[in-house]
């Protein structure tokens, strides 16, 4: 992830309200629910209270775990001596007395254009005199990694974009990272005319947009067939669902987030997705080209881990994604390698169909491959979907049991359907399967790592989007946290 998850024993809280920059209860409460825009941190306010306060005291347990046997190291190596320790300790681990954040004054004209004096004065020269940061102003956390200055026209903030939040950051600055602490460097009044003026840098929404909430999606059943596709008038009755995403690597150009919709008729389950993207990236042949792809990852467990399961005996995960070269390759006829090398050399080898008995051309207009000998074509022999010309939908079912353990399912039991559309920058992909697995798949191998729907369900599901134009690939993609999905 990027940026990295925080090193709980170091103690460097970023979001703190205290003097001493140790986090009050309240603090880390707040974070843990709330999670951190602007990062690959998830909130947890969906989890019960009690679990909430656990995990704060666990936190925090951590912290002064390691505090303690780093002071007792210290003893033994006679740098501080044991009476010492108690002090040491308290100082290290138990947050100071609370930031007094003085009354929010209103804003006018005159207000803001002091704090714009103050932005230019102590803010441009790392976020940029317009709030876009300077590429040149990337400096390094206490760990040694990059750690750009925030954008504050995209407007999200970790910690969130309310003046006493940002008063406390302005006071105390970010603990482990390059921005300062401006403590006794403005009066109250100019810290909240700066605070004003940020805000007013901010695309409106931007911050709401960013917060990951968990929705219920709820799947209608409508009699007689399921739409024909992603654009059918039948999805008019599906009610639709805002899901936020989150980048794993943060950046900015992300994919804030899709709409989502469900429908059945007692036999076939149909989800459409919708996202805007305004780039249609549908070839990954070269090695400097990424495909658009979107998948919808369903528990088999009511409870699940927060990514991609776990290899406990509920703990997988089924997944349906959809590729954006895979259904090119299939309304155009797989001329997707031909068109990313037009001058490439080609070996034909007996089994070919269509070519020249002196091999001196190759007829690609009237066919492709229609049998194969797996000595030439191997990964088209080994079942691979990849190299398969034949495929019938752009979708494949996979299966995982934590991250590092993907895998798709054998080419006979892929039974997902899919179908997409790209218009005026927007993507709209429909997929479908059966709530029941066909006859075939129940008595596969692998039919226990399938979920089996059934009308009623109420069950977790979460998405994914990878943007091509970005290089997205792999685990470098924007995530949902779980949502729940009921199958009316």
């Amino acid at each position: 992830m990027n940026p990295r998850p925080r090193n709980f024993k170091a103690g460097k809280f970023k979001l703190t309200t205290t003097q001493n920059l140790i986090p009050s209860d309240d603090d880390l409460f707040r974070t843990i629910s709330r999670g951190m825009p602007g990062s690959a941190m998830p909130p947890w306010g969906h989890l019960p209270l009690a679990d909430l306060k656990a995990l704060v005291a666990y936190v925090r347990k951590i912290h002064t775990d390691a505090v303690q046997s780093e002071l007792g190291a210290g003893v033994l190596a006679g740098t501080y001596s044991a009476e010492e320790v108690p002090t040491l300790h308290d100082d290290r681990t138990q947050p100071g007395q609370p930031i007094i954040v003085p009354p929010e004054p209103k804003v006018d004209y005159l207000r803001w254009f002091n704090g714009r004096r103050l932005y230019t004065e102590a803010c441009a020269s790392c976020h940029g005199p317009d709030g876009h940061p300077l590429p040149e102003a990337v400096k390094f956390d206490d760990d040694g990694f990059p750690d750009p200055p925030r954008s504050f026209v995209n407007g999200i903030f970790k910690g969130g974009m309310e003046g006493p939040d940002l008063f406390c950051r302005i006071m105390k600055g970010m603990r482990g990272t390059p921005m300062p602490a401006s403590e006794g460097n403005y009066s109250a009044d100019d810290t909240w005319d700066l605070i004003h003026y940020v805000q007013s840098l901010a695309r409106s929404g931007s911050q709401e947009r960013a917060q990951l909430r968990q929705s219920t999606i709820s799947a209608p059943s409508v009699p007689g067939p399921l739409p024909t596709g992603p654009t059918d008038p039948i999805w008019n009755q599906a009610r639709p669902v805002y899901v936020g995403l989150t980048p794993l690597w943060w950046r900015d150009d992300r994919i804030e987030g899709l709409v989502v919709q469900g429908l059945h008729n007692e036999e076939e389950l149909a989800i459409r997705l919708s996202w805007l993207d305004p780039t249609r990236d549908d070839r990954a042949v070269r090695v400097d080209e990424f495909r658009d792809a979107v998948a919808i990852q369903f528990s088999l467990a009511s409870d699940p881990p927060f990514y991609m399961g776990d290899n406990s005996e509920h703990g997988g995960v089924n997944i349906w994604m959809w590729k954006a070269d895979r259904q090119k390759n299939i309304d155009s006829g797989y001329q997707d390698v031909d068109a990313a090398f037009p001058d490439r050399v080609t070996d034909m080898y007996d089994e070919c169909p269509i070519r020249a008995q002196d091999m001196t051309s190759v007829d690609w207009a009237h066919g492709a491959l229609t049998e194969h000998n797996s000595t030439y074509i191997t990964a088209w022999g080994a079942g691979n979907l990849v190299a398969d010309p034949h495929l019938k939908t752009p979708v494949e079912c996979l299966v995982a049991k934590g991250p590092g353990t993907l895998a798709g399912k054998p080419a006979n039991v892929q039974v997902v359907k899919g179908q997409a559309v790209y218009q005026r920058g927007v993507w709209s992909v429909q997929m479908q399967r059966s709530l029941q697995l066909p006859h075939d798949c129940e008595h596969s191998a692998t039919a226990g790592d399938e979920r089996v729907f059934h009308s009623g369900d109420f069950l977790p599901v979460s998405f994914a989007i990878w943007n091509g134009s970005v290089g997205d690939r792999d685990g470098k993609k924007d995530i949902s946290i779980w949502q729940k999905l009921v199958i009316e």
